[in-house]
């Protein structure tokens, strides 16, 4: 596994400027989290669960879904689970805020919208059990620093961070030349080496 200390050397081989490391820092968790967005990376998919008591309710609002769901980037998919088999009974599909309801005027059944930091989930039947597929952002903290981007192409995101490095610093001409020579091909690289998957 690629340390955080083994790719602030590898960029500072590049940029030649071992006197700025905040800056060498930052363009690395800069670097690491845009790399990871590129697109939805099926590598990137974690699971979740959520509990909750069973009631009558319509639907259920869980806040502050972003600290539930470690480093949460974004929610793939939804399940409802039989609390005691974990077998699945019900799957929910996203709809915007507005789509709750059909042109009849219908609730639509099993979705679930959300809403800033709060997942609202209309269920059929309340198990008291959610299972979440979401795409999860990076660890880029310097002492739990975790990609597996970094693990597999470290030259390549060592070379995207000197990018940011150079364009810090008031080099725009090295910032562009490693824009066109190295992020681009690498992005590329990554969509159709690494993108096997959907995402709604």
């Amino acid at each position: 596994m690629t340390t955080f200390a083994e790719l602030e050397s590898l960029v500072v081989e590049q940029t030649r400027r071992p006197e700025i490391p905040a800056v060498t820092q930052a363009a690395i968790r800069t670097a690491t989290m845009r790399a990871h967005h590129t697109d939805f990376f099926p590598k990137d998919v974690a699971v979740g669960t959520i509990t909750y008591s069973p009631n009558s309710a319509i639907f259920r609002d869980f806040a502050d879904v972003s600290s539930t769901l470690t480093r949460l980037r974004s929610i793939k998919s939804l399940q409802g689970l039989e609390a005691v088999s974990m077998a699945p009974v019900e799957s929910f599909e996203y709809r915007e805020l507005d789509d709750v309801y059909d042109a009849d005027g219908n609730r639509r059944p099993s979705i679930y919208n959300i809403i800033g930091d709060t997942l609202r989930i209309y269920l059929q039947t309340q198990t008291g059990l959610v299972q979440v597929y979401y795409y999860q952002n990076p660890s880029v903290t310097e002492d739990i620093y975790y990609s597996w981007i970094a693990d597999m192409y470290p030259d390549e995101l060592a070379a995207w961070a000197a990018a940011i490095v150079f364009a810090r610093t008031g080099f725009a001409e090295m910032a562009q030349e490693f824009q066109r020579n190295h992020i681009a091909p690498f992005k590329e690289m990554l969509i159709s080496s690494h993108l096997l998957g959907n995402t709604n």
